[in-house]
């Protein structure tokens, strides 16, 4: 789970710079981590995150590609280090440019204390000292991480409501906004690619928040389309509904522009006669805007040239329309482009349905029986009882133990019988076979639909010994003790084991599967075969932030 937070500085100049300048000049710092301390979910979309609020602080922020770096997964010196550097930029600028501007936007981990990059920590104090000591006119920090609300507290800040807007919104000074508080829960999103809270920023900055229709999203703007989107989208789910705070100490008159819609190339307009919400997927079937738009008003969404697929739900209607913008083009979409659609197949978001427990997989353990069959016959001869026999060939089994690493990746040791196989022939011969294989692996379970779902496809990939043996006993009748002739026979040689199938979880513990594999070694024939599993899981699952 993440909780999301919305933190903006604005930290004034101590001495006024001259009026004769006119220049300005905007610096973005952007990073995204997946990945946090070893007790915490890997998350999915950070870094995703990140990448899509570079693009947009570029393509709508005044952002130039030159100023505006992006980090992946950065460790705490890295982190820092880019701090320096920026810092040593914005010094530079100040001598050419009349005004100065950073942005700051990280997406990962983080605790009451600090962001969390790996196993070290960066304290909200140590933040805050950071951002002051940039010395920009303005600057911009958005955190959206777990428990990131905390940073207000240094300085007081309290939950509210969105920015009141019959007042003079102040430029100069400082201000922390939060769109969760420290002990709120949010969320990132199988159905959005996103966290809740950066999917709505952007949404609104790409111009779903341009209140006044001048194509200029300002930051009051901006926060009040992300709060109430956030809350909206956030309320129904199991982490809980995400309210904004904010601490804030500010003098002057007017706002900060964050996004201007106007310097994009192509737009998709949205025209007062519409009246819902709309839903605007690209090429690849990424949900890059979501707005409930009302009556009267006309959005222009920044989009890149392409094609898209527009929804448009109201109570009794879900409509759609695919439409294709030009580079340079401001294409309007129209009331009778839109024809009836099937709607979205989905489930409450965050709600488990009646009697399916939802649990996370993560830090959980199983032990796993399967067994299969890959060929299977009996013969008996009942002409002539003497010589009647039977054969059973193809049998599966095995016990196996797995550890979830993260929410989609099992580590896997498993002892496995494979093609085992025995033909008896009554009074005179017996004959056992197949093999035997110590493997480890992992599998990789697919994320389809919500995480917690009780079905969780898979593939899975395991290599180790395989002994191929074999046991004869001939017994002979021609003195009158009879005696036996035992043998006994093994080749072992590295192999793999190729498998896919599917669990369903039946409860809190047990699941019930379907698989199928396929063995490959040197010197062994290839083996198939398809069967059941039955586990039994143990262990506290850790919910993704």
């Amino acid at each position: 789970m993440k909780r999301a937070l919305l933190a903006v500085a604005l930290l004034p100049l101590l001495v006024p710079r001259p009026a004769t300048a006119e220049t300005a000049r905007r610096f973005a710092l952007v990073a995204g981590a997946n990945h946090g301390p070893a007790d915490r979910v890997s998350l999915r979309y950070a870094i995703s995150d990140a990448e899509g609020f570079a693009n947009v602080v570029q393509r709508l922020g005044g952002v130039t590609p030159a100023d505006c770096v992006l980090l992946r997964d950065p460790s705490r010196a890295g982190f820092l280090a880019a701090l320096g550097a920026l810092r040593g930029r914005v010094m530079a600028a100040r001598a050419d440019a009349a005004r100065t501007e950073v942005i700051l936007y990280y997406s990962g981990h983080a605790d009451e204390q600090g962001l969390l990059l790996g196993r070290e920590v960066i304290s909200y104090r140590d933040l805050r000292t950071a951002m002051s000591d940039l010395a920009a006119d303005v600057s911009i920090a958005v955190l959206d991480a777990c428990a990131s609300g905390a940073i207000t507290r240094l300085k007081g800040g309290q939950v509210h409501p969105a920015f009141l807007s019959d007042v003079s919104t102040q430029t100069q000074g400082y201000a922390f906004l939060t769109s969760s508080s420290e002990t709120e829960a949010a969320q990132e999103s199988e159905r959005i690619h996103s966290s809740y809270f950066t999917h709505a920023l952007l949404s609104g900055l790409r111009g779903a928040a341009d209140a006044n229709a001048d194509g200029r999203i300002t930051l009051n703007e901006a926060y009040q389309f992300a709060f109430a989107e956030t809350l909206a989208l956030t309320t129904p789910t199991q982490g809980g509904a995400q309210h904004p705070a904010y601490d804030i100490k500010m003098s002057g008159t007017g706002d900060v522009v964050i996004t201007d819609v106007r310097q994009t190339t192509a737009a998709l307009l949205l025209g007062p006669e519409l009246d819902g919400r709309f839903y605007v997927r690209d090429s690849k079937d990424q949900l890059v805007a979501e707005l409930h738009k009302p009556a009267g008003r006309t959005v222009e969404l920044g989009l890149d040239a392409g094609r898209y697929e527009v929804s448009y739900e109201q109570e009794a209607a879900f409509l759609g329309a695919r439409v294709t913008i030009e580079p340079g083009q401001r294409r309007a979409l129209m009331r009778q482009e839109l024809s009836p659609r099937r709607r979205f197949s989905t489930r409450r978001r965050g709600l488990p349905e009646p009697g399916v427990p939802r649990l996370a997989l993560n830090g959980r353990s199983r032990i796993e029986t399967r067994f299969g069959l890959s060929e299977a016959h009996v013969a008996i001869d009942q002409t002539v009882v003497d010589a009647a026999s039977v054969n059973v060939a193809g049998a599966q089994f095995a016990v196996a133990g797995l550890h979830w690493a993260t929410e989609d990746l099992a580590l896997e040791l498993s002892v496995q019988g494979l093609d085992i196989s025995t033909r008896v022939t009554h009074g005179e011969y017996s004959e056992t076979n197949g093999v035997l294989a110590v493997l480890l692996g992992a599998r990789y379970y697919a994320p389809v639909g919500e995480r917690g779902a009780p079905l969780r496809p898979y593939i899975g990939l395991a290599a180790g010994p395989h002994t191929n043996f074999r046991n004869t006993v001939a017994t002979s009748s021609l003195s009158v003790a009879s005696s036996q002739d035992t043998q006994f026979t093994t080749t072992t040689n590295l192999g793999l084991r190729l498998s896919g199938g599917a669990d369903v979880q039946l409860g809190r513990h047990a699941t019930l599967g379907l698989y199928a594999g396929t063995s490959l070694c040197r010197g062994m024939r290839t083996r198939v075969g398809a069967g059941f599993s039955w586990g039994w899981a143990f262990g506290r699952g850790r919910v993704a932030d």
